[in-house]
């Protein structure tokens, strides 16, 4: 019983923890040229490479409709186009632009940089132990299975 309250007490601190970086770097990002859910949305489509609109929508944990807002309002942006999809002749692929892979990187930049400066601040063994960190986190992250 122990570890299993130790363990809900990691996770709850982790929780936590993701909140405020979240709202933290939203914050300090003033010049963010996307809203929360179109960045959300635009975060997937360049992370996966190119993502069916349902498969989108599971993702961000939204309905169908709400995903068809988001992506119709990046492809008016010219952030995202729709492809044929290689193996549904119904249906379609979501990938970013030139312009939107540019765009996301800028606003990555900027909106991240809050917090490169504060890991440049520790200590040499503190950054080299936040990173070893992070492959350990990513696996926790994963979902079952994968």
């Amino acid at each position: 019983m122990e570890e299993t309250s130790k363990s809900h007490s990691i996770a709850n601190d982790l929780s936590i923890m993701a909140v405020r970086l979240i709202r933290w770097l939203r914050a300090a990002d003033e010049t963010a040229a996307l809203s929360g859910p179109l960045t959300s949305a635009m975060a997937v489509v360049v992370h996966s490479g190119g993502i069916a609109p349902s498969a989108l929508a599971e993702l961000e944990q939204v309905r169908r409709p709400t995903i068809t807002r988001l992506v119709d309002e990046l492809v008016s942006r010219g952030l995202v186009r729709r492809e044929p999809h290689p193996t549904d002749k119904r249906g379609s692929i979501v990938v970013a632009t030139a312009d939107g892979l540019a765009l996301w990187r800028t606003g990555q930049l900027r909106a991240t940089a809050p917090l490169a400066a504060r890991i440049d601040a520790l200590h040499p063994d503190e950054r080299q132990r936040l990173e070893g960190i992070l492959p350990l986190l990513a696996r926790v992250m994963e979902p079952p299975g994968e």
